[in-house]
């Protein structure tokens, strides 16, 4: 008895320890002195950010952009015209939902009219079982 406790305990300890170690962060404390979160990867500066700009070179990285403002208009574009048809498809869902959903309304309907028809069909049978019986007990 005494060892199936020990046993126990020694297994339960175990898992614990487990469960604390897959359970670890990367970072064993926080830092007290930061005020701003502590990030994986630290600002770089390059030289070409540092270099002056020339009217050339905004003539260039105009144009440039003005292709990647195209790209992004049209990417734009494309994804209101998915949503356009994605919400379209939304409402034709729901409108095939809302359909069925009135005719399985109806089915139960007619289901419960019918059971109700059904018992009270059962009851008249039992009733006229119940009087041929004691007609023919009278008799």
């Amino acid at each position: 008895m005494k060892k199936n406790i020990i046993y126990s305990t020694l297994i339960c300890s175990l898992l614990i320890g487990a469960a604390q170690v897959s359970f670890a962060d990367g970072m064993p404390y926080e830092p007290v002195f930061e005020s701003e979160p502590i990030t994986e990867s630290a600002p770089v500066t390059t030289a070409a950010s540092t270099q002056n700009t020339t009217p050339a070179n905004l003539v260039n990285s105009k144009s440039d952009t003005g292709v990647d403002e195209d790209k992004l208009q049209n990417a734009l574009i494309q994804l209101d015209s998915a949503q356009v048809e994605i919400r379209n498809n939304l409402i034709k869902y729901k409108n095939e939902y809302s359909e069925i959903d009135n005719k399985y309304k109806v089915i139960q309907a007619e289901r419960k009219a019918k059971k109700q028809q059904v018992k009270e069909t059962e009851k008249r049978i039992k009733t006229l079982e119940k009087t041929k019986e004691k007609i023919r007990k009278s008799m």
